[in-house]
């Protein structure tokens, strides 16, 4: 008892050199709840979103791929029957599919936006045949609520959403050069498979505030009409799936199959192979949009992490020598102790005592301020982080175009188009959060009393109070 009360009393005693020994354990501890907060709440975040687009498995032709692996892009791409998609979907690892079909098309009596020639340009192909040049995209999901920009850059502002076969939405600006009103019917076919011919009949216009051309780049070396997004029409997978397709040439197919777990990629990837997916067909998640959406995320995870074991190993050290300097100035204290009969190991328990009574009171201290600064100073970082993120996609151009090539259509370009950074996070002082802290307080605690005792152990007390005299 008489060890608890001296260590209490030496609080007070010494109140100038623990006041910095508090002061630096404090820092410490604030700092270390902040980016331990940080740190776990981006973490829970990275992983809630992994499951979302870790799980969302694409399967698609790769020119640069194929041309890693030895094929020629131009003559050795594969059309498979669109059964071997759906197929697909009916895996043990697949949870749910998204089903959408992306082809070129024109009109001869609907013209597209920004199209001088109105839809009369041809051009010769390698096999001498002509083909009308694309002036318009159709587009085709099997989840109209889930259409990529809607609510946020488009909305529907007359009519309604299609969900029965042969339905279709347009835009505004498409709408009103053709003089288009609901309930008329638009006739439009391939550019390459031109077999295909599809009467839609309208049943929404949408306003579009998306940018034009999704690619600047497209703008300044040219474009085909095709590339504006005014330009592209809106419609349900089965329709265009009715039109009759042997294969999916002349279709970019976009499928999003969902794993019931990440980890399965491997296995799934597999199973497809064995149903018959060509080596020349990539089986992958979309890097691009969750390196986009976690990367600002990341980077604030990753910066505070850093920056807590750096304010660990100064902190450390700052605490090293102050606790040192300390003991050798209560040496004459030591001294006088040990000449009285006290034990090495009580006057060790006791400064170790009086270490541990400053920790817990930084530690009370750190863990409010600490929760009350964290979430500010992770809205900044995070803040600032999305902005240079938006910056760059902006500059490289968000968004890409398609090429065609044996008449396979493929897309080049950003596949992180139409993902944003997550910008907000909120953060919560939660158990795990405060067992951490809990232990790194006592740690450094037990840094401070052990100098103490191994200095203590090395004096001997008539050497000491012979120094004094």
């Amino acid at each position: 008892m008489y060890i608890l009360k001296n260590a209490m009393k030496n609080l007070v005693r010494n109140k100038g050199r623990n006041i910095l020994i508090a002061a630096v354990t404090l820092a410490i501890v604030i700092g270390t709840v902040v980016t331990l907060t940080i740190n776990n709440a981006s973490r829970r975040v990275i992983d809630d979103i992994r499951l979302d687009l870790g799980s969302r498995v694409e399967i698609g032709q790769s020119f640069m791929e194929m041309r890693a692996a030895g094929f020629d892009p131009r003559t050795d791409l594969n059309h498979i029957a669109l059964e071997y998609f759906l197929a697909f979907a009916e895996s043990e690892y697949i949870r749910h599919t998204i089903f959408s079909a992306e082809m070129f098309a024109w009109s001869d009596t609907f013209f597209a936006v920004s199209d001088p020639d109105m839809g009369t340009a041809t051009r010769t192909h390698d096999d001498g045949s002509e083909w009308v040049v694309e002036t318009m995209k159709l587009l085709g999901t099997s989840e109209p609520n889930n259409l990529p920009d809607f609510g946020a850059y488009r909305e529907i502002v007359e009519g309604r959403m299609f969900n029965g076969l042969n339905e279709a939405i347009i835009s505004e600006d498409i709408a009103r050069l053709n003089n288009v009103s609901i309930g008329d019917v638009i006739n439009i076919q391939g550019s390459f498979a031109t077999d295909k011919v599809f009467n839609l009949e309208i049943v929404g216009i949408y306003s579009d505030h998306t940018q034009e051309f999704a690619n600047p780049w497209m703008q300044m070396f040219g474009s085909f009409p095709s590339d504006n997004r005014r330009n592209e029409v809106l419609t349900s997978f089965d329709t265009i799936v009715a039109a009759g397709w042997e294969n999916n040439a002349g279709l970019n197919m976009q499928n999003e199959y969902f794993l019931r777990n990440p980890d399965d990629l491997a296995a799934f990837e597999a199973q497809a192979r064995e149903m018959g997916l060509p080596i020349t067909y990539n089986v992958s998640i979309n890097q691009a949009a969750f390196d986009r959406v976690t990367g600002p995320l990341a980077g604030m995870s990753s910066a505070a992490l850093i920056f807590m074991i750096v304010v660990l190993i100064l902190g450390a050290i700052t605490l090293a020598l102050i606790s040192y300097m300390a003991v050798r100035e209560r040496k004459y204290e030591v001294g006088v102790l040990r000449a009285m009969g006290m034990e090495r190991s009580k006057i060790a328990f006791g400064m170790l005592t009086e270490a541990v009574m400053i920790a817990v009171i930084c530690l009370v201290l750190g863990l409010g301020l600490g929760s009350i600064t964290a979430q500010p100073i992770a809205n900044g970082m995070l803040e600032g982080r999305v902005a240079t993120e938006m910056a760059t996609a902006e500059a490289q151009g968000d968004g890409g175009r398609f090429l065609m090539t044996g008449g396979q259509q493929q897309i080049i370009g950003d596949d992180a188009a139409g993902y944003v950074p997550v910008s907000e996070i909120e953060l919560s002082l939660g158990t795990d959060v405060i067992m951490q802290i809990v232990f790194i307080t006592l740690a450094l605690a037990a840094l401070s009393g052990a100098i103490g005792v191994i200095i203590i152990t090395k004096y001997e007390p008539l050497k000491i109070l012979r120094e004094r005299n």
